[in-house]
């Protein structure tokens, strides 16, 4: 991650935590092929989006990720583990503003 991932910063209440590790839209075959038209970039109009990032910087849920000038929610943080030790993070995320009610039920 520090050699190759991209640089952004995580907003957890007050606290604004820069990291570097990787961010793309989530991707996967079986979405595709229900989908008629992808981007270049490859997003999905779902609107998820994974986050890998160093263990030693913490996100939860509800956190913001703010990457160039746009800002994302997470919905999702878990620690992935080798042995006892946590080597990453990993989050699902969606732009906020955009996607940020993914996940939750209608008020109709």
């Amino acid at each position: 991650m520090a050699r190759w991932g991209t640089d952004m910063t995580i907003v957890s209440g007050e606290e604004i935590k820069t990291v570097r590790g990787f961010f793309r839209a989530v991707n996967s075959k079986s979405w595709q092929n229900m989908e008629s038209v992808v981007s270049l970039l490859g997003e999905i109009s779902r609107g998820q989006y994974v986050y890998l990032g160093p263990a030693d910087v913490a996100a939860r849920e509800g956190d913001t990720l703010n990457l160039g000038t746009k800002s994302y929610l997470f919905r999702r943080v878990e620690a992935y583990y080798f042995g006892n030790r946590p080597i990453y993070l990993w989050g699902l995320c969606v732009e906020k503003g955009v996607n940020d009610t993914w996940g939750t039920q209608s008020s109709n």
